[in-house]
């Protein structure tokens, strides 16, 4: 009886050995520790602070890597982010960005953060002299790039679902060479009750020194929007508008500032 189990065995492990198929090599679904993401948006229109960028059709999105330094009250971040632009003889912005976020200890359900620091690069834009006299032509873009250090504050738990935030940059050069370039900006976001859609609106303010000069420039943008979720997707459409733009203080559809209408649907992954 022994001898017939052994026989069994013997024979059965060569069969076992040879018919065990190998594993195939598989990319893991996520990083060993952290978080990445993805993004993608098309609109109708680039508005960044209440100026146009394109005067068209863009195409947006970028990638992003957290990690958890401490659960809840601290993540720190990575991440570039890239547009097409028509504006200012450049076609691309190409943004990185690093920095802490969380909620704030005691406070965590009404109050959360946001500190970092984004810089703005426009590739194939630095060959160009300031005065558009480069190899490249254009209207001049030396100075274009810049640092902005930034701190957000979000507020939650309001009631009827109402969030609001409060964002401020500031960069010591800034776009175009305009110094001490600062910029405020507070939001809000509300669900409408008993419907998919949220509505959202901020007002901002930027202002800054010009190279060489104590005059700079000022002007206020506003933005009112309403968004969904449809298929997996966001979609909204959004009007956006400015006071105060441009040396003259006049806002007209024919500049970089005025009235636009802008729709859009993105995706996160």
């Amino acid at each position: 009886m022994i001898k017939k189990i052994m026989l069994l065995g013997a024979v059965a492990l060569p069969v076992m050995l040879f018919s065990d198929k190998g594993k195939t090599f598989e990319f893991p679904e996520k990083p060993p520790f952290g978080e990445l993401s993805a993004n993608v948006s098309y609109y109708t229109n680039y508005i960044w602070r209440g100026e146009e960028q394109t005067g068209g059709l863009a195409i947006q999105g970028g990638f992003d890597y957290s990690v958890s330094l401490v659960d809840t009250y601290i993540d720190a971040y990575v991440g570039t982010w890239a547009a097409n632009l028509n504006t200012n003889g450049f076609g691309m912005e190409l943004d990185y960005y690093g920095g802490f976020t969380g909620a704030i200890p005691a406070l965590e359900d009404y109050f959360s953060y946001d500190i970092g620091m984004l810089y703005y690069d426009y590739p194939g834009a630095s060959s160009q002299d300031s005065d558009g006299n480069g190899p490249d032509g254009g209207a001049g873009t030396q100075g274009l790039e810049f640092l902005e250090w930034y701190g957000s504050v979000g507020i939650s738990g309001l009631p009827a679902d109402l969030g609001l935030s409060y964002y401020f940059g500031y960069s010591p050069t800034g776009f175009n060479n305009n110094y001490d370039y600062t910029y405020h900006n507070v939001g809000a976001e509300l669900p409408v009750p008993s419907t998919p859609f949220t509505l959202y609106g901020h007002v901002g303010f930027t202002d800054s020194d010009t190279d060489g000069s104590l005059s700079g420039y000022g002007f206020t943008d506003y933005k009112v929007g309403v968004s969904t979720s449809i298929f997996g997707l966001d979609w909204g459409v959004e009007f956006t508008t400015t006071t105060g733009y441009a040396a003259t203080g006049e806002d007209k559809d024919d500049t970089l500032g005025g009235d636009h209408v802008v729709g859009f649907v993105s995706a996160s992954f």
